[in-house]
This record gives C-alpha cells, sequence and structure tokens, in this order.
C-alpha cells in the first residue's frame, strides 16, 4: 500500500525533527556475501508470458518508494498481473474492483486524502474483459498480501480460489474493523471458503529459507518475504523460453529498493511496513537476486521494474 498522505508533507521545522527521530529508528539492511544460486529448471516447463493489467497510473514522490532526498518523482500504477497458465488463468493480487470508490466513501477523511483519485481506477472485470477473460475463467489469485490496493477485485472472481500465506490468510479474517492497517477485511467476506493457505514445505531456494511449488510443475514457486504485512509472499515464475520473473507486490515499491538496497521513505516505511526489521531483511535477499541476475525482479507499483511483461491485451495480441 502506497502513502500519498507522506507524498504531500514537506520539510518544515517540526517535520524534520520527526525525521530525525525516525531515522534513528529504520532498520540497516544487512550485507549478503555469496549470491543465490538457482535451481535448475525443471524439464517440461509450460510457455509463460505474464502481463499486467493497470486499473490506475498517478506520480509519485521517489523519495517515499525508496529512502533519500530529492529523488524526483516515478509514475506509480495500481496493478494486477495475469497468468495464462495450462492448468488455468492465475492473477497476482487482484487490485481494483467496481466498489474501490464505495470503500473510499466509508473511509476516514484521512484516507481519503491519501488515495481519493483512486476512484477513477478501472475494475478489474473490466480489465480482464479487455483481456479477453471472463471473471468466471481466472482459477486462482495468488496474492501478495492483504492491502486493500491489492484485493479489492476479488469479490469479481466468483470461482477462483485465493492462494497466501497462513500468516496473512489467519490475522484478517479475524478482523472486524473496516479499515485496519491498510487492510479491508470485507475484500475477503466472498472468498473465505475459497482460501488456500501456503504451507511453505519446500526446500530454500535462492537464500530464501523455504519454498512452495503452487501448481507442482515448477513454473510458479512462493517464497516468503514477511514485513510490509506478517505474510507477505513473492512468486517466482518460470517460462520454457528461459524467462524468470519474481513479483515481489509491495516489498519494494520501486526498482531502487531492491537494487540499491534502500527501504522505503522513512515516513512511508513507518506508516505501512508492519515489521521495518523483517522488510529490511527481505530487501537484502531480493537485492541478492537481483545482483546475481537470477530472475527479473518486478514490483507492483513501478512500471520500470515490469521488464518482458507487456500489458494484457486479447488472447494472442499483447504489446508493451
Amino acid at each position: 500500500m502506497r502513502s500519498r498522505l507522506v507524498a504531500s508533507l514537506r520539510p518544515v521545522p517540526v517535520l524534520l525533527g520527526a525525521i530525525a527521530l525516525l531515522t534513528a529508528c529504520m532498520p540497516t539492511i544487512p550485507q549478503r556475501s555469496l549470491p543465490p544460486q538457482p535451481p535448475p529448471a525443471p524439464p517440461d516447463l509450460p510457455a509463460l508470458a505474464p502481463c499486467a493489467l493497470v486499473h490506475q497510473t498517478s506520480e509519485e514522490d521517489l523519495s517515499n518508494g525508496a529512502r533519500g532526498w530529492f529523488r524526483g518523482t516515478w509514475m506509480s500504477q495500481y496493478s494486477t498481473f495475469l497468468i495464462r497458465h495450462p492448468k488455468g488463468v492465475y492473477l497476482i493480487d487482484a487490485s481494483m474492483g467496481s466498489d474501490t470508490a464505495g470503500d473510499l466513501d466509508k473511509s476516514p477523511f484521512w484516507f481519503r486524502l491519501q488515495f481519493g483519485d483512486a476512484k477513477s481506477a478501472k475494475p478489474l472485470k473490466v480489465l480482464l474483459a479487455e483481456a479477453g477473460v471472463k471473471p468466471e475463467e481466472v482459477t486462482a489469485v495468488l496474492l501478495t498480501h492483504t492491502h486493500w490496493d491489492h484485493t479489492g477485485g476479488l469479490a469479481e472472481l466468483p470461482n477462483a480460489r485465493v492462494i497466501m500465506s497462513a500468516a496473512d490468510a489467519d490475522w484478517i479474517l479475524k478482523q472486524q474493523d473496516f479499515l485496519i492497517e491498510g487492510n479491508m477485511p470485507r475484500h475477503f467476506d466472498t472468498v473465505k471458503d475459497r482460501i488456500d493457505r501456503l504451507k511453505f514445505d519446500g526446500p530454500p531456494t535462492d537464500g530464501f529459507p523455504a519454498s512452495q511449488d503452487v501448481l507442482g510443475d515448477g513454473s510458479i514457486i512462493a517464497i516468503p518475504t514477511p514485513g510490509h504485512t506478517r505474510g507477505s509472499t513473492s512468486y517466482f515464475v518460470r517460462s520454457s523460453d528461459g524467462h524468470r520473473w519474481l513479483f515481489i507486490g509491495d516489498a519494494a515499491w520501486v526498482k531502487e529498493g531492491f537494487e540499491e538496497p534502500a527501504t522505503k521513505g522513512r515516513l512511508a516505511s513507518t506508516v505501512v511496513d508492519q515489521d521495518k526489521q523483517q522488510t529490511a531483511d527481505t530487501l537484502a535477499l531480493l537485492h541478492e537476486v537481483y545482483a546475481a541476475k537470477n530472475a527479473t525482479l518486478v514490483t507492483a507499483h513501478d512500471a520500470r521494474t515490469w521488464q518482458d511483461v507487456p500489458l494484457c491485451k486479447a488472447p494472442a495480441t499483447v504489446v508493451k
């Protein structure tokens, strides 16, 4: 989840004092010396070509996306990713639904101030139609985490399983508030009986301590990347043509987060990262994968990271 309220803040004496205190509390991203080694590609991988469904684009302060001063801006997207697989149609997250405006109208003033322009975001079912996919054809949603801007479209998918970490599932299903920690638990009302909890009972991979083969063929591997939420999850996607992507959700908002690496802006991280030290530890592992060139890292909000991930169009017609 991004913080537009943070983006609107400007340095003033009181704020500078607060930033100084926050800076002292920011965790240090640990350095790692050994590059990860990617596992060998399984035989008979399917040919996969992930594409992006973009709900909305807006200009954001890059200093909120990655810690630092006067970085300029970046064009931030609300996005859902689509993967056509022989076993079905899979989505990574389900960002915005048809009731986004209603969600915002029911939210506190400060939340509407941050995210009010999301009222104009294209609903998931509209973007799916443009890609030639009916909502009922979606087999499963692979959730990276439970923040409201990654779950708003779940209600539009009547048959989809929801694959997510047990930590996030167990927490969100206990919540009763309309809005809590950037989550809207009501997004799960229609899918609570279709949730498949990840066990992460597979072997370590790429420096991460555990994994899970989601479809059993080595094409989509889930790994735990906690910090942004209790059970934030990333997904390796591997194609028979040699491409390998790692969809990291909001573990980093922008490419600078895993390239340098850098945590989100001081205030932004304090607002949106549930565990700042875990977030920093996850960034260290993601940087390791990036530095070793073992995968193309793809964030949910920064299209600069969408290398080889075109915009979704009708089948057999995908364009960048």
